[in-house]
């Protein structure tokens, strides 16, 4: 399983989540992919986000989309969010 972050420098819930994100995955063995909004424009286009940040995306083995979190999550949040799709 891979997880897609899109982020960006300027993004204050971005900012606050990179903590709660790297914690929870400290307990997975979920491969991690970060994207910036601004610089990785091209490859982000292909996952359609909005503009709401952060956007998290769950990959399976195949590459397919299992589910998506938009915006600023608890960390509570998180683990449900991260556990739902195992």
């Amino acid at each position: 399983m891979k997880l897609i972050k899109i982020t960006a420098i300027w993004c204050l819930s971005c900012i606050l989540m990179n903590d709660r994100i790297n914690n929870i995955l400290k307990e997975s063995n979920i491969e991690i992919e970060e994207l910036d909004y601004d610089d990785d424009e091209e490859k982000i286009e292909n996952f359609a986000i909005g503009k709401t940040l952060p956007v998290l995306i769950l990959l399976d083995e195949n590459n397919n989309e299992i589910r998506r979190s938009i915006g600023e999550k608890s960390e509570k949040e998180l683990k449900e969010f991260i556990k739902g799709s195992v």
